[in-house]
């Protein structure tokens, strides 16, 4: 029944796929599969919205609410970071929550208005990159509300870029550069600019071919093309990182190889598409699509790879870290990559399509849900395992000298992800209990706690009761084993 749902997503609301400019906006958006599956993926969040995960509780946890901006001050991010967060804090952290399910819907009614009306993609395809971009298992460190910043900045791009390609008068245009310049708050978007930058230049080249005549159209694309610029002499000047903050981001050797081979293998097919346009030769539309939407993803991908925030490690290299399923946090530097995978998958289709069936573009929607819906219970779970850990720490009052914690339940954690120091301590604050844990070492007549359960997966999610306890060791006792 999934697969059958999903394949009318995929398919044209009428006979004609010729892709035609519809009359109204949004005309042909696939609005009820999109609603409902979206909601099944990623409503998660929205039945325990007021929960702090991960850096919430080093920023926002028994703390005003200007001290987490302080924080981004110091790390380089531009004033304007944060300002719509501290807004919605204000009415409480469900209003994050709730924002983020509805932001990252509204990107895809601009993306779809993009593809609709400045493409040669059919309606048939345009509803299938839209159903992706809105489905893949990507960036479910969303929930957080410090990752909202990224939220709001993906949100500025899409909005940008629409306004750019989709309006023509010269209010439109500063308006669409204000808004991407407002984007680059999140610093990979000074590098995926470079998608509106070539849309654009493509919608208008033939004024721009025009070299005998230096026309606006000239001047709007330098506009563009040192916004990026612009931004990081201003950077420099008004808002520098603090000296702890230095290296922060910053790219290295290894990180730009690693980043480089993606990109590099994408121009290549690029360059093959373009040589054989050259020839008169006829590419498939599929190929053109696959490969377009590789280059995209290695662009989505190489300010993560320049600043090593995505290494190799355990023999893997740093591809292969991107798509873990132990992803812990990591999976906030997926941001910008639904759109290039969206369309690699549809070009594959194209490729591989048999008797007019999507079916490349189905089982990757119905992997896709499973997976969301999979990872999404894992972090409602966190959500109910944090408020019975408080307890379970609440107990152990006047009874046990905590030395140290280990976490030995990572099921019911979202993507598999560990507790923080500052999440512990959050924990045991709420718990009125000392959070000094200084090891077994340095105390030895303390307890070392091992959180357990034995109960399934499967269980704590239909009965909420994840069974947790401690198992508790003198530090006398584990200071003779490892001895």
């Amino acid at each position: 029944m999934m697969s059958s749902f999903i394949e009318n997503a995929v398919q044209p609301e009428s006979g004609d796929s010729s892709g035609v400019k519809p009359e109204r906006m949004l005309a042909g958006f696939p609005w009820v599969t999109a609603t409902v599956l979206y909601t099944l993926s990623w409503g998660w969040s929205l039945l325990r919205p007021n929960t702090l995960y991960w850096d919430d509780w080093a920023g926002y946890f028994d703390k005003p609410l200007g001290d987490a901006f302080k924080s981004v001050t110091k790390m380089g991010r531009a004033p304007w970071a944060g300002f719509i967060e501290f807004l919605l804090l204000n009415i409480g952290t469900w209003a994050v929550t709730v924002a983020t399910f509805m932001v990252f819907f509204m990107i895809a009614l601009f993306l779809f208005e993009i593809l609709q009306g400045q493409t040669a993609l059919s309606i048939t395809q345009i509803k299938a990159i839209i159903s992706l971009f809105l489905l893949l298992p990507v960036m479910q460190a969303r929930v957080a509300i410090s990752v909202f910043d990224y939220t709001t900045s993906y949100f500025l791009f899409y909005l940008g870029w629409f306004v750019l390609v989709r309006y023509k008068s010269t209010k439109s245009f500063v308006l669409a550069c204000l808004i991407l310049f407002l984007s680059f708050k999140t610093h990979s978007f000074l590098f995926f600019v470079l998608l509106p930058f070539l849309h654009f230049c493509w919608l208008n080249k033939s004024h721009l071919l025009n070299f005998r005549k230096l026309s606006s159209v000239h001047l709007q694309v330098f506009a563009i093309a040192v916004l990026p610029v612009f931004y990081l002499v201003a950077r420099s000047l008004f808002w520098p990182p603090s000296e702890s903050w230095q290296d922060y981001q910053q790219p290295t050797a290894d990180g730009l190889v690693t980043g480089l081979w993606p990109m590099l293998i994408g121009l290549v097919g690029l360059a093959v598409i373009g040589l054989r346009r050259l020839k008169k030769k006829p590419t498939p539309f599929g190929f053109v699509l696959c490969v377009s939407g590789f280059a995209i993803t290695a662009l989505a991908l190489f300010p993560y790879f320049a600043g090593e925030l995505y290494v190799g490690y355990a023999g893997r290299p740093a591809i292969i870290t991107v798509f873990e399923f132990r992803a812990d946090w990591r999976s906030r530097h997926q941001l910008l990559m639904p759109l290039g995978l969206a369309l690699s998958v549809v070009g594959f289709n194209e490729l591989l399509k048999w008797k007019g069936k999507n079916i490349v573009v189905t089982v990757v929607l119905v992997i896709s849900v499973a997976l969301n819906m999979f990872w999404g219970s894992q972090y409602f779970l966190q959500s109910h395992k944090q408020e019975q850990l408080v307890d379970l720490f609440a107990s152990t009052k006047g009874e046990t000298v905590i030395a140290s914690v280990e976490d030995q339940t990572l099921r019911f954690n979202g993507r598999e992800s560990t507790f923080r120091g500052y999440e512990l301590d959050g924990f045991m604050t709420l718990a009125g209990i000392s959070t000094d844990r200084p090891g077994c070492e340095a105390l030895s007549t303390g307890s070392a706690l091992t959180l357990k359960s034995n109960t399934s997966y499967f269980k704590a999610l239909a009965t909420r009761d994840l069974g947790l306890y401690f198992e508790i060791k003198p530090c006398s006792e584990v200071l003779a084993q490892n001895d």
